[in-house]
């Protein structure tokens, strides 16, 4: 047995579950990706993984063993480079769920200078707004809105951001411009469902005042929302990473003594999972790169 190519399988079988996409990634048949894990069974005299007709899912001492592996073939593959006079560097595919605004607004932006930095890296991004099962859908890390309702996930705070209250000078122009929370119910308010239920908490040092949001618009995205202020269609409350970049509209910031809930951003990964080398460079690069950002006042157009 070539101890390598089953420590590959093996590895390529605890992220993707399945000897046929095994195979298909490595080049090999799945009969051959079977038969290294047989060997490796064999060898160890503990049984991998269960199969049944459904799936195939990783042991206890599948589990266990996962990081070693993990260590293991990345030392190999330095060993390599060192070998042919190279520098060891981080290769491979990584698979990254993030949600959709947070992602075109602050991390889209940040990925080619990843991608320069780490050539021999390919980075796969599937937007989405739902929590994903990082392990059944084959992804490396997500980035999450919010505390993760997985408790077997590991979080690592990314940054917490503000939420803002805004709207485009053209509005206010024709309908004035709201002194304190209460004023909001004689605006026309544009609310995202990711704000709340309606009823909104504003905390000063004058105190605390709740607000029920009659809005006249509500959307699902943060984008549209401040869109539809930016258009000059009312006041909107959203997430202040929209207001970062070149080119973002101008607009007013509202009630600035006030400040809403605010918006804890978290970077997850599973505690079975080994993170490969690209997925720890991926997560050390956006708490690097997203903690550089400036505070609400310099970030954008806003004013």
């Amino acid at each position: 047995m070539d101890s390598i190519e089953a420590y590959t399988a093996f590895a390529r079988m605890m992220e993707l579950g399945s000897f046929s996409a095994v195979g298909r990634q490595l080049g090999v048949s799945q009969s051959t990706v079977s038969k290294h894990i047989a060997a490796l069974e064999a060898e160890f005299r503990v049984q991998l993984f269960v199969r049944t007709t459904r799936k195939i899912s990783p042991t206890i001492e599948a589990i266990e063993l996962q990081e070693h592996v993990q260590r293991l073939l990345e030392q190999v593959e330095a060993v390599r480079a060192v070998a042919r006079g190279q520098r060891p560097e981080a290769r491979g595919l990584l698979r990254v769920a993030l949600p959709n605004s947070f992602a075109r607004c602050r991390i889209m932006p940040l990925l080619p200078a990843f991608l320069d930095r780490y050539p021999l890296i390919t980075v796969e991004v599937i937007l989405t707004d739902s929590e994903p099962d990082l392990v059944r859908e084959g992804f490396e890390l997500a980035v999450a809105i919010g505390e993760p309702t997985t408790p077997s996930l590991v979080t690592r705070s990314l940054r917490v951001f503000e939420r803002v209250v805004v709207a485009a000078p053209s509005y206010l122009a024709r309908r004035g411009t709201p002194q304190m929370p209460s004023d909001l119910d004689h605006h026309d308010l544009i609310v995202s469902t990711g704000t709340g239920s309606g009823r909104v908490v504003f905390d000063s040092e004058d105190g605390r005042q709740v607000i029920d949001l009659a809005a006249r618009l509500r959307t699902n995205s943060d984008e549209a929302a401040f869109d539809a202020a930016v258009a000059g269609h009312g006041i909107a409350i959203v997430p202040s990473w929209l207001l970062a970049g070149d080119g973002v509209p101008a607009v007013r910031l509202l009630l600035p003594e006030y400040s809403l809930p605010a918006i804890p951003v978290f970077v997850t990964y599973p505690q079975t999972r080994f993170l490969s080398r690209r997925a720890r460079l991926f997560i050390d690069f956006l708490v690097q790169e997203i903690a550089r950002d400036g505070k609400i006042g310099a970030e954008s157009g806003a004013r």
